[in-house]
Parts: C-alpha cells; structure tokens; sequence
C-alpha cells in the first residue's frame, strides 16, 4: 500500500486494509523539507529520510494487521474445534438495535431508548472519526473507549451526565458480549467522575399554597400537581395513575412505581380524595387519560404546564420575565460542570417536599419509604431530606431537651391532682387556680375572658 502526503498536512499517511476495508491512516511522521511535485520522484535528502521513517511504521502496522488476522482466523478454528460453530461477531452499526432488543428486567420507556441510541450512535461516529478500523463491537479497545470518554469530558458534559455515558456504553458490551464474541469489555475498569451534586430544592408550606392557587386556572394540570403533592410520587407515575390502584373508600393507593417496581402505599389525603370524588364514580384505566397520553407522547409537555403553573406562582429565573409577580425563587441553578443548567424546583421537588416535611413532622423513615419505594435510607436522607435552616430549627427545637433547645419543657401533671384543683374551683379562686395550672403546663398565654364565666387559652 502506497505511501500519501495531502495538502496543508504536515503528516505522512498511509493506506492499509482491515476488516476488508481500505483505510488511510495517519502514521504520526511528521514530513521533512521540501515535496517534490510527484512521489515517485527523488526529493531532497531530509524529504526521503522522513520517507524512510514513514514506510517503515507503514510496514509495522500492516504487519500488525496480519498477525491479528492469523490470531483471529486461529481463534476461530480452535472454537470451531470445540463447538462447530464459528465466534459470533455483531458490527458497531448494528449494536443500537441489538441493545434495544436486551432483556431487562422491566420494560425500558421510549425516552430512555432514545437517549441510549443516541449515546450509542455518537459512539460509533466518534469511532468512525478517529478510530475507522474499528468496525465491530470486538474492535473497540480500551484506549479508544478512553479517548471518547476524554471527548465527553472535553465537551463540557457534567461528571452525572459522563458517568450515565461510561455506564450504559458498559453494560451494552456486557450485555452483547456474546453476541459480539467479545474477549473483554472494552469499559470493563474505568472509572466514574466523582459528582458534584446539585439538590432540588423543597418548597414550604406557604409556597406549596401558592402553587395550588396558581393552577387551579389550568383544570388539566392542576390535578396532577395535587397528586404530586399529596403522594410524593413521580410525574410519570402521577400522569399514568390508574383507578384500580386506588380506594376511595378506605383512603389509600396501593401502586407499583415506574422507576424501581417497588409497590408504594400511600394515604390518600383530603385535598386528592376531593378531587377524585367529584369525577364520579370509580372508573377503568387512567384517572387522569389526557394528561396520560401527553406523558407518553411528549412528557416535556407537562413539564411546560407545570413550569407556567410556577411562574404564576413566583418561581422563575432571574432576568426571565416577571409580568410585575412577587419573585419567590429561581427554578434552575448553574452548574460547576457540565453543558445545561441544574433544575432545583421542578415537579420532582414535590417529591422533595413530601419527604422533608413528613421526616421533619418526626414521620419513621420507614414509613417514609413505604411512601417514596426508596429501598435503602441512604438515598432518602441523601436526596431526599432537604430541609431549610428554619425548619431544621423547629424540628429539632420540638425533639431536643430543653437543656440545649432553650425552651421549657412541660410540665406533668397528675390525674388526681388535675380533678383535685378543678373541683376546688370558686368564683374567687379559680383564676389562679387556671393561672397555675397554664403555667405548669406550659400551654401558652391566657387570653382575657369574654365574660365573668368563661375563660380561653390560646394555644
């Protein structure tokens, strides 16, 4: 195979063939002096010697070529030997479609497939790019899985959205390997970035009653932000909820959760039950079958609505037009790393919410689980447990001991005593008695009776 040089290149390449394809490669020799008008002519002696050194690496990789194909071809006897069958191989541009097809334990979304060919089909094209002797999936190498990987990071991607890449480009050759008749995996090994994690934020309870003002003008969305709300479940399973998942009498939804297939119960609160009450009687498929049909078709369209419901509400980002409403909180934040912008109050921060509160109220964690399907309590409090400074407070003031909260804790009072006082009570004793008594208890100020014979506590 001949030797080329090519205009505004200072390289030498080379024309080999792999896998029954002719492929002009770069040989990394760098051309000295001065190119004669043709290479079949003598050029000066700088120009020949750089000519030497390039048909020699030239040599060396044709050379490397033969002895993997000799290595392949005596694989594949040895295997037939074995099994009378030859090593299965499955090509790069076939592999999108072969991941698709995988077994997996539950079925995949159409939005996740889509994203995992695209990952796959900007792999192979990278491979394509840079490295065109790889044209089935046993070709790949580590190097050239590092240097996409590299790519990847070069691109500004975040560490979350590089691992999610290195971890489906994994387990697609882990899954295919046999397909592919792969020796090893070429990502088996290398290693995840270390993410810098960005929390959704959770909303108060004064917040959370903005956000129900704010979309009771929109009847499509405004039932799927209750339900949010009211079940800490996710968009998806909040649009797709079924009617035979829930009871209306007893006040609970017993549902398997989209994301991990772990079955939830949830109690159904007032604010939800009202509103599935008035849609009639109990019903078949989908509560809610618009707002389903969009989820399936195009979940961003949810997204939409509920970020319009926001707005109203005062959540938008700064410099985004505000309409003259009060700004209560931005939706995105930026990130350290990476191409997009971090969501922090979004429909998952319901979620959020849900959980905050609920822990912060002194709810078990267990039970919190049962709500959420989470399976360990790591991910819960990691992700999940986001409360602010004041609620934090609050919490801890009403748990710890007075020794380090600074509030006075209550005082008991015994039964006997209790009935004792209360029938010693006369006209003229019983507003110390009712003084004494509040005060022991600690359950707040005395209001000023309405009139001679009736007293109040504001607690």
């Amino acid at each position: 195979m001949p030797l080329e040089v090519r205009k505004g290149s200072k390289w030498w390449y080379g024309r080999v063939m792999a896998n029954g394809r002719n492929i002009c490669k770069n040989l990394g020799v760098e051309i000295r002096g001065v190119i004669p008008p043709s290479l079949k002519q003598l050029g000066e002696p700088a120009f020949e010697r750089s000519r030497m050194k390039a048909q020699m690496v030239l040599e060396q990789l044709q050379l490397q070529l033969k002895k993997r194909t000799t290595s392949e071809e005596l694989v594949q006897a040895i295997h037939e030997i074995r099994t009378g069958e030859r090593v299965q191989s499955l090509s790069l541009a076939a592999m999108p479609e072969a991941w698709k097809g995988v077994q997996r334990p539950r079925p995949a979304s159409v939005r996740y497939l889509a994203q995992g060919v695209s990952t796959l089909e900007r792999f192979i094209a990278f491979l394509d790019k840079h490295h065109p002797v790889a044209r089935e999936m046993a070709d790949v190498q580590t190097r050239m899985a590092r240097h996409f990987l590299k790519s990847e990071a070069d691109r500004g991607v975040s560490p979350k959205t590089y691992n999610s890449t290195l971890i489906l480009l994994r387990s697609c050759f882990h899954s295919l390997r046999k397909e592919a008749g792969l020796v090893q995996n070429p990502f088996e090994g290398l290693q995840t970035q270390a993410e810098q994690i960005i929390f959704r934020k959770p909303f108060t309870e004064v917040e959370l009653g903005a956000i129900i003002d704010a979309g009771k003008d929109d009847d499509f969305i405004h039932p799927i932000i209750v339900t949010g709300i009211c079940t800490a479940m996710r968009k998806g399973d909040c649009c797709l909820l079924k009617w035979e998942a829930v009871d209306l009498v007893n006040r609970f939804i017993a549902v398997k959760t989209s994301k991990t297939g772990e079955m939830v119960s949830i109690p159904l609160f007032p604010m939800l039950q009202e509103i599935l009450t008035k849609m009639g009687p109990r019903r078949t498929g989908h509560i809610f079958p618009e707002q389903a049909e969009m989820y399936k078709d195009n979940p961003d369209g949810i997204t939409y609505r509920v970020r319009q419901v926001f707005r109203k509400a005062g959540f938008f980002d700064e410099g985004e037009p505000s309409e003259s409403m009060p700004h209560r909180g931005a939706v995105h934040q930026n990130r350290p790393r990476g191409v997009r912008r971090a969501s922090v109050r979004d429909f998952h921060s319901f979620r959020v919410t849900w959980v905050t509160l609920a822990l912060s109220a002194g709810v078990p964690l267990e039970l919190v689980k049962k709500v959420t399907g989470h399976r360990t309590a790591h991910v819960v409090m990691k992700h999940y447990f986001q409360p602010g400074r004041e609620e934090f407070r609050r919490a801890l003031t009403a748990k710890l001991p007075a020794l380090l909260s600074g509030t006075p804790e209550p005082k008991s009072i015994e039964r006997e005593e209790l009935k004792t006082k209360l029938q010693s009570m006369t006209m003229e004793t019983w507003e110390a008695i009712r003084d004494n008594l509040v005060d022991g208890l600690g359950l707040g100020k005395v209001i000023e009776p309405r009139s001679s014979n009736t007293m109040a506590i504001d607690f």
